[in-house]
C-alpha cells in the first residue's frame, strides 16, 4: 500500500482534532488520572480496529447505500453524543460521587462501544477505505496494513487528549463545573455537525 502525504495529513487531522474519544479521554484523564484515560483510550483502539475491519469490509457495499444508512447512523450517533454531553455536565468529581451510572464513562467497554456509534469514527474509516487504502493495496497485508495504521493513529490522538486532560488533572477538578460545562457543550456541538 502507497502510505501518500495527503492520507497521512487527512488521518493525523481527523484523529488529533476534537471529537467525542478525545473530549471523553480528556475528561476521564481530568477527573480519574492517566491510568484511566488510557484505559478508556485502549477501548477506543479495539473500537477502531473493530470500525476499521468492517469498513474495509463493507466499504463498497456502504458506499453504494449511505443515502439509506446515513440518517439512521447519524441519529444514533448524535443522540449518544447527547448522551454522553448529559453525563459529562451533571458528572461530579471523584470524591463527590454518591451514584453509580449505566456505563462507566472511562471503561475500556465504554471506549469500545463508543465507536460503534461514532459517526466521526464510521465516516473517517469509509473515507479512508475508499479514498486512499482499497484504490491503493496491492494485497490483503496492504489493507491490514491501512486498518492498522487508521487505529494507531486513532488511538495515539486520544491519548495525547488524555494526556492533556491528565497534566491539567488538579485545574479541572478546581474548575470542574465550569470544565464540565465546556465539555459538554463540546459534545453538543460535535452532535450538531453530526446532524448538518
Amino acid at each position: 500500500m502507497m502510505i501518500s502525504v495527503a492520507f497521512m495529513s487527512y488521518i493525523f487531522v481527523t484523529a488529533f482534532t476534537p471529537g467525542p474519544n478525545n473530549l471523553m479521554a480528556l475528561t476521564n484523564a481530568a477527573k480519574f488520572g492517566l491510568r484511566r484515560g488510557v484505559t478508556f483510550s485502549a477501548g477506543v483502539f479495539l473500537g477502531f480496529l473493530i470500525d476499521m475491519s468492517l469498513c474495509a469490509l463493507l466499504t463498497t457495499a456502504l458506499y453504494t447505500s449511505i443515502p439509506k444508512i446515513e440518517p439512521f447512523m447519524k441519529g444514533i450517533g448524535a443522540l449518544y453524543m447527547l448522551y454522553l454531553a448529559f453525563t459529562v455536565f451533571r458528572d461530579k468529581p471523584k470524591k463527590e460521587k454518591t451514584e453509580k451510572s449505566f456505563l462507566n464513562p472511562s471503561s475500556m467497554f465504554t471506549g469500545t462501544i463508543m465507536q460503534l456509534v461514532n459517526v466521526k469514527v464510521i465516516i473517517y474509516g469509509i473515507t479512508s477505505m475508499t479514498a486512499f487504502v482499497l484504490p491503493n493495496a496491492q494485497s490483503n497485508g496492504g489493507i491490514i496494513l491501512g486498518i492498522l495504521l487508521l487505529s494507531v493513529v486513532g488511538f495515539l490522538g486520544t491519548c495525547t487528549w488524555a494526556l492533556f486532560g491528565s497534566l491539567f488533572q488538579s485545574i479541572f477538578t478546581k474548575y470542574h463545573k465550569q470544565t464540565n460545562l465546556i465539555m459538554a457543550l463540546l459534545l453538543v456541538y460535535c452532535a450538531l455537525m453530526v446532524l448538518k
